[in-house]
Protein backbone atom coordinates (compact mmCIF):
# COMPACT_ATOMS: atom_id res chain seq x y z
CA UNK A 1 0.00 0.00 0.00
CA UNK A 2 1.53 3.44 -0.76
CA UNK A 3 2.51 5.71 1.67
CA UNK A 4 -0.39 8.44 0.15
CA UNK A 5 -3.13 5.51 0.96
CA UNK A 6 -1.86 4.76 4.18
CA UNK A 7 -1.69 8.52 5.08
CA UNK A 8 -5.34 9.06 3.54
CA UNK A 9 -6.64 6.22 5.69
CA UNK A 10 -4.85 7.35 9.40
CA UNK A 11 -6.29 11.40 8.13
CA UNK A 12 -9.62 9.54 7.82
CA UNK A 13 -9.64 8.06 10.97
CA UNK A 14 -8.69 10.95 12.60
CA UNK A 15 -11.43 12.91 11.92
CA UNK A 16 -14.09 9.47 12.27
CA UNK A 17 -12.70 10.18 16.29
CA UNK A 18 -12.65 13.62 16.27
CA UNK A 19 -16.17 13.83 14.63
CA UNK A 20 -17.12 11.51 17.88
CA UNK A 21 -15.27 13.54 20.26
CA UNK A 22 -17.15 16.23 19.08
CA UNK A 23 -20.24 15.31 18.99
CA UNK A 24 -20.03 14.15 21.72
CA UNK A 25 -19.23 17.22 23.45
CA UNK A 26 -22.13 19.10 21.40
CA UNK A 27 -24.95 16.92 22.80
CA UNK A 28 -23.21 17.39 26.29
CA UNK A 29 -23.16 21.22 26.06
CA UNK A 30 -25.88 22.13 23.75
CA UNK A 31 -28.95 21.03 25.67
CA UNK A 32 -30.23 21.91 29.29
CA UNK A 33 -29.42 19.57 32.01
CA UNK A 34 -31.31 18.00 34.27
CA UNK A 35 -30.02 18.81 37.88
CA UNK A 36 -29.52 15.20 39.14
CA UNK A 37 -30.64 14.18 42.56
CA UNK A 38 -27.94 14.19 45.93
CA UNK A 39 -27.09 11.22 46.61
CA UNK A 40 -26.28 10.28 50.23
CA UNK A 41 -22.94 10.40 50.67
CA UNK A 42 -19.82 10.55 53.24
CA UNK A 43 -17.07 12.97 52.50
CA UNK A 44 -13.65 11.89 53.94
CA UNK A 45 -10.60 14.48 53.56
CA UNK A 46 -7.28 13.27 54.15
CA UNK A 47 -3.79 14.53 53.82
CA UNK A 48 -3.75 12.33 50.07
CA UNK A 49 -6.70 13.74 48.85
CA UNK A 50 -10.41 14.49 49.51
CA UNK A 51 -13.02 11.61 48.49
CA UNK A 52 -16.86 10.70 48.62
CA UNK A 53 -18.17 7.86 49.84
CA UNK A 54 -22.11 6.47 49.01
CA UNK A 55 -24.02 5.88 52.08
CA UNK A 56 -26.52 3.11 51.11
CA UNK A 57 -29.50 2.54 52.89
CA UNK A 58 -29.13 -1.45 53.91
CA UNK A 59 -31.12 -3.14 56.74
CA UNK A 60 -33.04 0.16 58.21
CA UNK A 61 -29.84 1.63 58.92
CA UNK A 62 -27.06 3.37 56.51
CA UNK A 63 -24.11 1.25 55.15
CA UNK A 64 -20.95 1.98 53.19
CA UNK A 65 -18.65 0.00 50.95
CA UNK A 66 -15.11 -1.17 52.16
CA UNK A 67 -13.52 -0.93 49.14
CA UNK A 68 -15.02 2.14 48.53
CA UNK A 69 -13.74 3.85 51.74
CA UNK A 70 -10.09 2.49 51.56
CA UNK A 71 -8.81 2.03 48.22
CA UNK A 72 -8.41 6.30 47.98
CA UNK A 73 -5.92 5.89 50.90
CA UNK A 74 -3.89 2.42 49.93
CA UNK A 75 -3.48 -0.44 48.28
CA UNK A 76 -6.68 -2.62 48.79
CA UNK A 77 -6.99 -6.71 48.03
CA UNK A 78 -10.42 -7.66 48.86
CA UNK A 79 -11.63 -11.30 47.66
CA UNK A 80 -15.21 -12.98 48.25
CA UNK A 81 -14.95 -16.36 49.66
CA UNK A 82 -18.47 -18.18 49.71
CA UNK A 83 -20.20 -15.82 52.47
CA UNK A 84 -16.92 -14.80 54.08
CA UNK A 85 -15.08 -11.26 52.69
CA UNK A 86 -11.20 -11.21 53.10
CA UNK A 87 -10.16 -7.56 52.61
CA UNK A 88 -5.97 -6.69 53.41
CA UNK A 89 -5.29 -3.07 53.50
CA UNK A 90 -1.36 -1.87 53.00
CA UNK A 91 -1.32 2.01 53.51
CA UNK A 92 1.78 3.60 51.84
CA UNK A 93 5.10 2.82 53.12
CA UNK A 94 3.26 0.57 55.89
CA UNK A 95 2.40 -2.87 56.96
CA UNK A 96 -0.66 -5.12 55.91
CA UNK A 97 -3.82 -5.09 57.91
CA UNK A 98 -6.60 -7.72 57.76
CA UNK A 99 -10.19 -7.75 57.85
CA UNK A 100 -12.32 -10.61 57.72
CA UNK A 101 -16.25 -11.09 57.72
CA UNK A 102 -19.02 -13.27 57.32
CA UNK A 103 -22.31 -12.45 55.59
CA UNK A 104 -25.00 -11.83 57.22
CA UNK A 105 -23.32 -11.44 60.90
CA UNK A 106 -22.12 -9.16 62.85
CA UNK A 107 -19.12 -10.79 64.26
CA UNK A 108 -15.67 -10.57 62.45
CA UNK A 109 -11.78 -9.88 62.60
CA UNK A 110 -10.34 -6.84 62.12
CA UNK A 111 -6.44 -5.94 62.44
CA UNK A 112 -6.27 -9.46 64.02
CA UNK A 113 -8.57 -8.93 66.57
CA UNK A 114 -11.93 -9.66 67.45
CA UNK A 115 -15.07 -7.48 66.11
CA UNK A 116 -18.79 -6.89 66.37
CA UNK A 117 -20.30 -4.89 64.38
CA UNK A 118 -23.82 -3.04 65.06
CA UNK A 119 -25.52 -4.63 62.26
CA UNK A 120 -24.77 -7.71 59.92
CA UNK A 121 -22.54 -7.68 57.31
CA UNK A 122 -23.46 -7.37 53.92
CA UNK A 123 -22.00 -8.94 51.11
CA UNK A 124 -23.37 -7.87 47.82
CA UNK A 125 -22.08 -8.20 43.92
CA UNK A 126 -19.00 -9.04 45.54
CA UNK A 127 -18.65 -6.17 47.76
CA UNK A 128 -18.76 -5.75 51.56
CA UNK A 129 -20.69 -3.44 53.43
CA UNK A 130 -20.12 -2.07 57.32
CA UNK A 131 -22.62 -0.21 59.20
CA UNK A 132 -21.42 3.99 58.63
CA UNK A 133 -21.80 3.87 62.62
CA UNK A 134 -18.19 1.90 62.57
CA UNK A 135 -16.66 3.91 60.04
CA UNK A 136 -14.38 6.02 62.28
CA UNK A 137 -12.97 2.99 64.26
CA UNK A 138 -12.48 1.15 60.88
CA UNK A 139 -10.34 3.50 59.64
CA UNK A 140 -8.42 4.03 63.05
CA UNK A 141 -7.85 0.04 63.34
CA UNK A 142 -7.24 -0.53 59.69
CA UNK A 143 -5.66 2.96 58.45
CA UNK A 144 -3.93 3.86 61.53
CA UNK A 145 -5.46 7.26 61.09
CA UNK A 146 -6.50 9.67 63.78
CA UNK A 147 -9.68 10.60 62.95
CA UNK A 148 -12.43 13.28 63.88
CA UNK A 149 -16.47 12.45 62.46
CA UNK A 150 -18.82 14.92 62.23
CA UNK A 151 -22.08 12.46 62.37
CA UNK A 152 -24.51 14.97 61.26
CA UNK A 153 -22.87 16.24 58.07
CA UNK A 154 -21.03 12.66 57.63
CA UNK A 155 -17.83 14.56 57.28
CA UNK A 156 -15.00 12.67 58.04
CA UNK A 157 -11.49 14.20 59.42
CA UNK A 158 -8.56 11.65 58.71
CA UNK A 159 -5.12 11.80 59.43
CA UNK A 160 -5.42 15.73 60.33
CA UNK A 161 -7.70 17.84 61.52
CA UNK A 162 -9.93 19.67 60.09
CA UNK A 163 -8.70 23.37 58.91
CA UNK A 164 -10.13 26.06 61.26
CA UNK A 165 -10.75 29.74 59.52
CA UNK A 166 -11.32 32.70 60.92
CA UNK A 167 -13.69 35.87 60.42
CA UNK A 168 -11.92 39.66 60.92
CA UNK A 169 -14.44 42.68 59.70
CA UNK A 170 -12.49 45.45 59.11
CA UNK A 171 -13.72 48.95 59.08
CA UNK A 172 -11.93 51.55 57.50
CA UNK A 173 -13.19 53.78 54.29
CA UNK A 174 -16.10 50.74 54.51
CA UNK A 175 -16.40 47.59 56.12
CA UNK A 176 -14.99 44.22 54.68
CA UNK A 177 -14.92 40.70 56.09
CA UNK A 178 -12.05 38.72 56.07
CA UNK A 179 -12.51 34.64 55.99
CA UNK A 180 -8.87 33.58 56.24
CA UNK A 181 -7.80 30.29 55.53
CA UNK A 182 -4.98 27.71 56.11
CA UNK A 183 -4.43 26.54 52.86
CA UNK A 184 -6.20 28.42 49.30
CA UNK A 185 -9.85 27.30 48.71
CA UNK A 186 -12.09 26.96 46.28
CA UNK A 187 -15.58 27.06 47.00
CA UNK A 188 -19.11 27.75 44.85
CA UNK A 189 -20.62 31.22 45.71
CA UNK A 190 -23.95 32.41 44.74
CA UNK A 191 -24.85 35.64 45.89
CA UNK A 192 -28.66 37.15 46.64
CA UNK A 193 -29.68 40.78 47.94
CA UNK A 194 -28.09 40.70 51.31
CA UNK A 195 -26.19 37.15 51.20
CA UNK A 196 -22.69 35.83 49.68
CA UNK A 197 -23.23 31.79 50.42
CA UNK A 198 -20.46 29.69 50.08
CA UNK A 199 -20.24 25.99 49.37
CA UNK A 200 -17.14 24.09 50.61
CA UNK A 201 -17.32 20.55 48.65
CA UNK A 202 -13.86 19.51 48.62
CA UNK A 203 -12.21 21.15 51.85
CA UNK A 204 -11.96 20.10 55.16
CA UNK A 205 -13.04 23.96 57.07
CA UNK A 206 -14.61 24.39 60.48
CA UNK A 207 -14.75 27.82 62.11
CA UNK A 208 -12.38 27.98 64.88
CA UNK A 209 -15.20 29.80 66.72
CA UNK A 210 -18.46 29.73 67.21
CA UNK A 211 -20.86 28.74 63.98
CA UNK A 212 -22.85 31.63 64.01
CA UNK A 213 -21.60 35.13 64.34
CA UNK A 214 -23.11 38.66 64.79
CA UNK A 215 -21.59 41.90 64.17
CA UNK A 216 -22.71 45.55 65.37
CA UNK A 217 -22.30 46.64 61.88
CA UNK A 218 -24.90 48.90 59.29
CA UNK A 219 -23.18 46.48 56.51
CA UNK A 220 -22.16 43.25 57.22
CA UNK A 221 -24.50 41.92 59.78
CA UNK A 222 -23.64 38.24 60.78
CA UNK A 223 -22.44 35.13 59.40
CA UNK A 224 -23.36 30.98 59.36
CA UNK A 225 -21.97 28.09 59.65
CA UNK A 226 -23.63 24.60 58.95
CA UNK A 227 -22.47 21.13 57.85
CA UNK A 228 -24.50 19.05 55.50
CA UNK A 229 -24.75 16.61 53.42
CA UNK A 230 -20.90 15.86 53.42
CA UNK A 231 -20.51 19.41 52.40
CA UNK A 232 -19.99 22.87 54.90
CA UNK A 233 -21.08 26.02 54.12
CA UNK A 234 -20.77 29.59 54.87
CA UNK A 235 -23.47 32.35 54.73
CA UNK A 236 -22.46 36.09 55.26
CA UNK A 237 -25.26 38.01 55.89
CA UNK A 238 -25.97 42.18 55.42
CA UNK A 239 -27.77 45.04 54.70
CA UNK A 240 -26.88 45.73 50.89
CA UNK A 241 -25.83 43.85 47.88
CA UNK A 242 -22.14 41.99 49.00
CA UNK A 243 -19.50 40.88 46.69
CA UNK A 244 -16.62 38.35 47.29
CA UNK A 245 -12.66 38.24 45.99
CA UNK A 246 -9.96 35.89 46.68
CA UNK A 247 -6.77 37.44 48.38
CA UNK A 248 -3.52 35.87 49.02
CA UNK A 249 -3.55 32.90 46.16
CA UNK A 250 -7.15 31.91 47.55
CA UNK A 251 -6.50 31.58 51.32
CA UNK A 252 -8.36 35.00 52.50
CA UNK A 253 -12.10 36.21 50.61
CA UNK A 254 -12.70 39.47 51.72
CA UNK A 255 -16.77 40.01 51.46
CA UNK A 256 -17.58 43.80 51.22
CA UNK A 257 -20.35 45.85 49.42
CA UNK A 258 -20.88 44.47 45.83
CA UNK A 259 -20.15 48.15 43.60
CA UNK A 260 -23.11 50.50 43.04
CA UNK A 261 -24.09 51.23 39.73
CA UNK A 262 -23.34 54.12 37.80
CA UNK A 263 -25.37 56.94 38.19
CA UNK A 264 -27.29 58.51 35.34
CA UNK A 265 -25.15 60.51 32.89
CA UNK A 266 -26.76 64.44 33.15
CA UNK A 267 -27.73 65.59 29.82
CA UNK A 268 -26.80 69.40 29.05
CA UNK A 269 -30.55 71.03 29.16
CA UNK A 270 -31.54 72.11 25.49
CA UNK A 271 -31.43 76.36 24.66
CA UNK A 272 -34.42 77.52 25.51
CA UNK A 273 -36.92 78.28 22.84
CA UNK A 274 -37.26 82.36 24.08
CA UNK A 275 -33.47 82.57 24.40
CA UNK A 276 -31.39 85.12 21.25
CA UNK A 277 -30.56 83.04 18.21
CA UNK A 278 -27.28 84.77 17.75
CA UNK A 279 -25.79 83.18 21.25
CA UNK A 280 -23.71 80.29 20.25
CA UNK A 281 -23.88 77.16 22.38
CA UNK A 282 -20.68 75.76 23.77
CA UNK A 283 -19.65 72.70 22.24
CA UNK A 284 -18.86 69.77 24.39
CA UNK A 285 -15.53 69.43 25.67
CA UNK A 286 -13.18 66.52 22.98
CA UNK A 287 -13.38 63.14 24.71
CA UNK A 288 -9.85 61.43 24.87
CA UNK A 289 -10.06 58.24 23.42
CA UNK A 290 -10.19 54.53 25.47
CA UNK A 291 -6.46 53.09 25.42
CA UNK A 292 -5.99 49.85 24.01
CA UNK A 293 -6.23 47.02 26.07
CA UNK A 294 -5.39 43.35 26.48
CA UNK A 295 -8.44 41.46 28.36
CA UNK A 296 -8.81 37.59 28.11
CA UNK A 297 -12.20 36.98 29.41
CA UNK A 298 -12.85 33.34 31.01
CA UNK A 299 -16.30 31.45 30.84
CA UNK A 300 -17.16 28.61 33.34
CA UNK A 301 -19.62 27.40 31.99
CA UNK A 302 -23.25 26.23 32.98
CA UNK A 303 -24.06 27.56 36.30
CA UNK A 304 -26.98 28.46 38.51
CA UNK A 305 -30.34 25.11 38.03
CA UNK A 306 -27.67 24.40 34.68
CA UNK A 307 -25.25 21.92 36.80
CA UNK A 308 -23.87 20.92 33.21
CA UNK A 309 -22.36 16.87 32.91
CA UNK A 310 -22.52 15.28 36.34
CA UNK A 311 -18.67 14.03 36.94
CA UNK A 312 -19.29 11.76 39.82
CA UNK A 313 -21.86 11.61 41.80
CA UNK A 314 -20.60 14.69 44.10
CA UNK A 315 -18.61 16.68 41.50
CA UNK A 316 -21.29 18.76 39.11
CA UNK A 317 -19.26 20.23 35.89
CA UNK A 318 -20.30 23.95 37.08
CA UNK A 319 -18.13 23.57 40.37
CA UNK A 320 -14.94 21.84 38.49
CA UNK A 321 -15.14 24.90 35.84
CA UNK A 322 -15.49 27.99 37.84
CA UNK A 323 -12.23 26.34 40.53
CA UNK A 324 -10.51 25.90 37.20
CA UNK A 325 -11.73 29.30 35.77
CA UNK A 326 -10.34 31.05 38.90
CA UNK A 327 -6.54 28.98 38.72
CA UNK A 328 -6.28 30.20 34.95
CA UNK A 329 -7.23 33.87 35.97
CA UNK A 330 -4.41 33.53 38.93
CA UNK A 331 -2.06 31.91 35.90
CA UNK A 332 -2.13 34.77 33.78
CA UNK A 333 -2.04 37.29 36.16
CA UNK A 334 1.49 35.58 37.21
CA UNK A 335 2.48 36.41 33.76
CA UNK A 336 1.25 40.32 33.80
CA UNK A 337 -2.23 39.52 31.50
CA UNK A 338 -5.33 41.01 32.74
CA UNK A 339 -8.41 38.26 33.09
CA UNK A 340 -12.04 38.42 34.02
CA UNK A 341 -14.21 35.77 34.60
CA UNK A 342 -17.70 35.64 32.78
CA UNK A 343 -18.90 33.78 35.99
CA UNK A 344 -17.44 34.53 39.38
CA UNK A 345 -20.49 32.85 41.22
CA UNK A 346 -23.27 30.41 40.73
CA UNK A 347 -25.48 31.71 38.23
CA UNK A 348 -27.29 30.85 35.45
CA UNK A 349 -26.06 32.64 32.20
CA UNK A 350 -28.13 31.42 28.78
CA UNK A 351 -25.50 30.98 25.48
CA UNK A 352 -27.12 34.23 24.20
CA UNK A 353 -26.59 35.97 27.25
CA UNK A 354 -23.05 35.04 27.66
CA UNK A 355 -22.39 35.80 23.81
CA UNK A 356 -23.84 39.49 23.98
CA UNK A 357 -21.55 39.68 27.62
CA UNK A 358 -18.16 38.92 25.71
CA UNK A 359 -18.98 41.04 22.50
CA UNK A 360 -20.13 44.48 24.75
CA UNK A 361 -16.56 43.37 26.79
CA UNK A 362 -14.12 43.45 23.43
CA UNK A 363 -11.94 41.23 25.25
CA UNK A 364 -9.08 40.19 23.15
CA UNK A 365 -9.76 36.47 23.91
CA UNK A 366 -12.49 34.49 24.91
CA UNK A 367 -11.72 31.46 26.93
CA UNK A 368 -14.70 28.84 27.42
CA UNK A 369 -14.49 25.78 29.75
CA UNK A 370 -16.27 22.49 30.39
CA UNK A 371 -15.23 19.27 31.50
CA UNK A 372 -16.45 15.83 31.19
CA UNK A 373 -16.47 12.28 32.51
CA UNK A 374 -15.74 10.74 29.17
CA UNK A 375 -12.86 11.16 26.59
CA UNK A 376 -9.12 11.52 28.19
CA UNK A 377 -7.23 14.45 28.81
CA UNK A 378 -7.70 18.14 27.28
CA UNK A 379 -9.85 18.64 24.18
CA UNK A 380 -9.11 22.12 22.55
CA UNK A 381 -12.02 23.74 20.30
CA UNK A 382 -12.57 26.26 17.99
CA UNK A 383 -15.44 26.93 15.87
CA UNK A 384 -16.40 24.63 12.76
CA UNK A 385 -17.05 27.87 10.71
CA UNK A 386 -15.09 28.67 7.45
CA UNK A 387 -12.94 31.62 7.62
CA UNK A 388 -14.10 34.54 6.07
CA UNK A 389 -12.86 37.32 4.72
CA UNK A 390 -14.40 40.39 7.11
CA UNK A 391 -13.30 43.18 8.29
CA UNK A 392 -13.79 43.02 12.19
CA UNK A 393 -14.82 46.80 12.23
CA UNK A 394 -17.98 46.29 10.46
CA UNK A 395 -21.16 44.34 11.47
CA UNK A 396 -20.43 40.96 12.16
CA UNK A 397 -23.61 38.42 11.31
CA UNK A 398 -24.74 37.08 14.68
CA UNK A 399 -24.61 33.27 13.67
CA UNK A 400 -21.43 33.65 11.93
CA UNK A 401 -19.29 36.64 13.89
CA UNK A 402 -16.69 34.06 14.73
CA UNK A 403 -15.54 33.94 11.39
CA UNK A 404 -13.79 36.84 11.15
CA UNK A 405 -11.29 35.68 13.77
CA UNK A 406 -10.93 31.27 12.69
CA UNK A 407 -7.63 31.95 11.86
CA UNK A 408 -6.57 33.82 14.75
CA UNK A 409 -8.70 31.51 17.23
CA UNK A 410 -6.98 28.37 15.78
CA UNK A 411 -3.25 29.82 16.60
CA UNK A 412 -4.48 30.62 20.01
CA UNK A 413 -5.26 26.63 20.13
CA UNK A 414 -2.62 25.80 18.61
CA UNK A 415 -0.44 27.55 21.24
CA UNK A 416 -2.36 26.10 24.19
CA UNK A 417 -1.75 22.73 22.58
CA UNK A 418 1.87 22.95 22.50
CA UNK A 419 1.87 23.75 25.84
CA UNK A 420 0.01 20.62 27.04
CA UNK A 421 2.41 18.52 25.15
CA UNK A 422 5.19 20.23 26.87
CA UNK A 423 4.14 18.82 29.88
CA UNK A 424 3.06 15.46 28.60
CA UNK A 425 -0.25 16.05 28.95
CA UNK A 426 -2.92 14.28 27.00
CA UNK A 427 -5.03 16.31 24.30
CA UNK A 428 -6.55 16.89 21.39
CA UNK A 429 -7.35 19.46 19.22
CA UNK A 430 -10.96 19.75 17.58
CA UNK A 431 -13.62 22.08 15.74
CA UNK A 432 -17.21 21.39 16.00
CA UNK A 433 -20.32 23.53 15.97
CA UNK A 434 -20.23 25.31 18.90
CA UNK A 435 -22.19 28.16 20.69
CA UNK A 436 -21.32 30.74 22.06
CA UNK A 437 -18.18 30.51 20.30
CA UNK A 438 -19.48 30.89 16.93
CA UNK A 439 -21.53 34.14 17.91
CA UNK A 440 -18.02 35.59 19.51
CA UNK A 441 -16.60 38.73 17.95
CA UNK A 442 -13.41 37.87 19.03
CA UNK A 443 -10.58 35.02 18.70
CA UNK A 444 -12.17 32.04 20.85
CA UNK A 445 -11.47 28.87 22.28
CA UNK A 446 -13.54 26.02 24.35
CA UNK A 447 -10.90 24.12 27.02
CA UNK A 448 -12.88 20.62 27.90
CA UNK A 449 -10.93 18.79 31.08
CA UNK A 450 -11.58 15.05 31.30
CA UNK A 451 -9.58 12.91 33.42
CA UNK A 452 -6.17 12.18 32.68
CA UNK A 453 -6.40 8.73 33.87
CA UNK A 454 -9.17 6.18 34.59
CA UNK A 455 -10.08 7.95 37.71
CA UNK A 456 -12.73 10.18 37.18
CA UNK A 457 -12.23 11.75 40.38
CA UNK A 458 -8.45 12.89 39.53
CA UNK A 459 -10.37 15.87 37.48
CA UNK A 460 -10.55 18.15 40.21
CA UNK A 461 -7.66 17.59 41.94
CA UNK A 462 -5.56 19.96 42.51
CA UNK A 463 -2.21 19.56 40.60
CA UNK A 464 -4.03 18.04 37.77
CA UNK A 465 -6.27 21.32 37.36
CA UNK A 466 -3.14 23.55 37.97
CA UNK A 467 -1.81 21.92 34.87
CA UNK A 468 -3.85 22.13 32.68
CA UNK A 469 -4.34 26.39 33.66
CA UNK A 470 -0.43 26.79 33.66
CA UNK A 471 -0.74 25.38 29.86
CA UNK A 472 -3.86 27.52 29.03
CA UNK A 473 -1.95 30.90 30.56
CA UNK A 474 1.48 29.54 28.94
CA UNK A 475 -0.24 28.82 25.78
CA UNK A 476 -2.04 32.64 25.70
CA UNK A 477 1.26 33.94 27.03
CA UNK A 478 3.45 32.76 24.19
CA UNK A 479 0.51 33.70 21.43
CA UNK A 480 -0.20 37.13 23.06
CA UNK A 481 1.97 39.21 20.31
CA UNK A 482 -0.49 37.93 17.80
CA UNK A 483 -3.47 39.22 19.17
CA UNK A 484 -4.78 42.81 18.94
CA UNK A 485 -5.24 44.66 22.28
CA UNK A 486 -8.39 46.37 21.81
CA UNK A 487 -10.09 49.57 22.73
CA UNK A 488 -12.84 48.48 25.79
Amino acid sequence: MSLFRRTSRRYLVVLAVAAVIATAFVQRHLVVHAQPSEPSQLTVYSPQTTYSVPVLEKNGQPYVGLVELLEPLGTVDARPDGKKYKLRYTPPGGKPREAQFTEGKDKGKLAGNGYKLPGNFILQSGRGYIPLAVVPDVMLRLATLEVEYHPASRRLFAGNPPERFTLELRKDTTSRLFISFPAAVNPSISTEAGHVHFTFRREPVIPAGADSVKFSDPLITGATFSEQAGVAELDVLGTAPLMANFADGGKTIIVAAAPAPPPPVAQAPEPSAQAPSNVPVPAPPPQKPSTPRFLVLIDPAHGGTDVGAAITPSLAEKDIVLALARRVQRELANRGIAASLLRNSDVALSLDQRAVAVNAARPALYVALHAANTGRGVHVFTSLLPAANLSRQDFLPWDTAQSAFIDLSGSVAGSVAAELEARKMPYTTLVAPLRPLNNVAAPAIAIEIAPATDKVEEIASASYEEQVAQSIAAGIAAIRGKLPEVRP
